[in-house]
């Protein structure tokens, strides 16, 4: 008689304990929240533009056209001054429009991992290129911080304000200086 009990018992017990289990340990969305690190990627390229990380890499430019001068290169004075043209292009769109920084940002790629991290932050995306995000997923706009791995002085903090009340310009590439 007992043993036709506890027969009777065990799989409610087992159903329970698979319950406990599964159920006990489901994760609720408060737990799952995602933390995307966004920024607008004018105001970094801005600070970046005029920062010690842009005077670096426009030195072998800089030095080309020099040699190029120097030696009266008409083919290699043509092709520097091209470059650096198409360089303004790129600057304006990434400035004033919504260009990719892909290349600014790889500069400071291992800051960003740091920022990510102390942030919690799952990825860290431009504005720009975030087309959508579901409800439950948290946006966290880290413009300032990655701007601020560039040095800026007081006058590019007071620019990032300024460029961040701002819509970007549509075709920034076309601007003429």
């Amino acid at each position: 008689m007992i043993s036709r009990k506890l027969y009777s018992i065990v799989p409610i017990i087992c159903l329970t304990m698979i319950s406990i289990v599964l159920f006990g340990t489901e994760r609720t969305n408060a737990q799952t929240t995602v933390r995307i690190g966004t920024f607008d990627s004018r105001a970094v390229a801005i600070v970046y533009c005029n920062s010690k990380y842009f005077k670096s890499s426009m030195e072998p430019l800089m030095a080309q056209m020099k040699t190029a001068k120097e030696k009266d290169d008409k083919k290699t004075i043509a092709k520097c001054e091209r470059e650096g043209s198409l360089r303004q292009t790129m600057m304006h769109e990434q400035g004033f429009g919504t260009g990719s920084i892909s290349g600014i940002i790889e500069t400071v790629k291992d800051k960003i991992a740091v920022l990510a991290k102390s942030e919690n932050l799952t990825a860290i995306v431009s504005k720009w290129e975030l087309t959508y995000n579901s409800p439950d997923v948290e946006l966290i706009d880290v413009t300032e911080k990655i701007a601020a791995f560039f040095e800026p002085n007081d006058r590019m903090k007071e620019m990032i304000k300024e460029v961040l009340k701002s819509e970007p310009v549509k075709d920034a590439y076309l601007i003429e200086d």
